[in-house]
């Protein structure tokens, strides 16, 4: 037998109707030098019994822990086991196309600077539409930059892709918190970023179902103060990704202005929130810093120049978000921005990072057009 490639690892609580389906799933792919664990938590009797039978599968493992480490325990208790080069995380209600694993190992072989690789994800169930993340690729910072820019839309495709366990290692596990780590994959996902490139494939082979008793449905039932406060640990989630980055001062103050920015726009991204502004939620999000003693990613003697301009910043994140042609006018600007500070002394360098955008973005817009 071939030495597993791929490690699969399922976490899953309460999914004894749900495990059988996804597991066939992972039988029935065309790549098949991979292994699976099966994690299954809180003594979940009922869900090990379904998964038992798949165990006659050499590839597939088992482990059922005796406590409940609820979804962040147990899928940072996966990270930590002894990986393969890609780990693939599954959800137990989730299944993909047969070609799945062989379709993403061919454009992860074909990059091997890539932390990640991953498709399009299709949702099933009481929801039809198709979740996109595009790529993100460049320097370091830029790609840090795109990744902030881009919240709060879909990051979901990224965690479901093949991911290179040097990137792992490399990040670390997802931070826990009071909220269930509702919102801490994004602080991941940027540290993965940090290792390597994210690579889309365009196809929608990842199946998503949507379900009354998915996480994702219990987070938006939640009410907005406690949303508001969760959101406050993806702002200290980001800055812990972005600040070891960041080679001088002005570095640092541009991503701390960038994501207290995006994050102080939540409220505008959520019409419905009625508990409060975006100045609520930047002092909160600066009480949250202090709360985890955390200070070090945005010093006292930072805050005043972070906050300076900041209305005018959360006007132009408004603004940019009412047409993708004011949102890539607000990119260029961010990019102008960003140029002086990676090639404060090469202009030609500068430039050259500059056009590049500009020539994505121009090929963006003439798609956008053509329909």
């Amino acid at each position: 037998m071939s030495t597993p490639r791929i490690t699969v690892g399922v976490p899953v609580y309460k999914g004894a109707d749900l495990i059988a389906k996804a597991l066939d799933c992972l039988q029935r792919q065309t790549f098949g030098d991979f292994e699976v664990i099966i994690s299954v938590d809180g003594s979940d009797t009922e869900t090990a019994s379904a998964c038992r039978p798949f165990l006659a599968d050499t590839r597939f493992r088992m482990v059922v822990h005796p406590e409940r480490l609820d979804w962040v325990g147990n899928f940072n208790w996966l990270l930590q086991q002894d990986l393969k080069e890609f780990f693939c995380y599954r959800q137990h209600d989730d299944t993909t196309a047969p070609e799945f694993f062989e379709v993403l190992l061919r454009s992860a072989d074909k990059e091997p600077n890539a932390a990640d690789v991953y498709c399009d994800c299709r949702y099933t169930g009481e929801r039809s539409n198709i979740e996109i993340a595009p790529s993100i690729e460049g320097e370091v910072l830029d790609r840090m930059l795109q990744f902030v820019e881009r919240l709060p839309r879909a990051q979901g495709p990224p965690v479901r892709g093949l991911i290179r366990t040097a990137a792992i290692r490399h990040a670390g596990v997802v931070r826990s918190d009071e909220f269930r780590a509702s919102l801490q994959i994004h602080g991941w996902l940027a540290k993965l970023l940090s290792w390597g490139n994210f690579r889309r494939v365009a196809q929608p082979l990842y199946y998503r179902l949507d379900h009354a008793r998915s996480f994702t449905r219990d987070y938006s039932g939640w009410p907005e103060d406690r949303k508001r406060a969760a959101w406050t640990t993806m702002f200290t989630g980001l800055l812990g990704a972005a600040m070891p980055l960041c080679r001088t001062a002005e570095e640092r103050l541009f991503f701390q202005q960038t994501i207290l920015g995006r994050i102080a726009a939540f409220p505008y991204f959520r019409p419905s929130n009625e508990s409060g502004s975006s100045g609520m939620l930047i002092t909160a999000c600066l009480e949250r810093l202090r709360y985890e003693r955390n200070t070090h990613l945005l010093r006292e003697e930072e805050i005043a120049a972070v906050l300076e301009g900041l209305h005018r910043r959360l006007d132009e994140i408004k603004f940019s978000e009412r047409s993708r042609i004011r949102r890539g006018i607000y990119q260029i600007r961010q990019r102008y921005r960003l140029g002086k500070l990676i090639y404060p002394r090469s202009l030609r360098q500068r430039a050259s990072y500059q056009t590049r955008h500009l020539v994505q973005l121009s090929k963006k817009m003439s798609r956008l057009l053509s329909f």
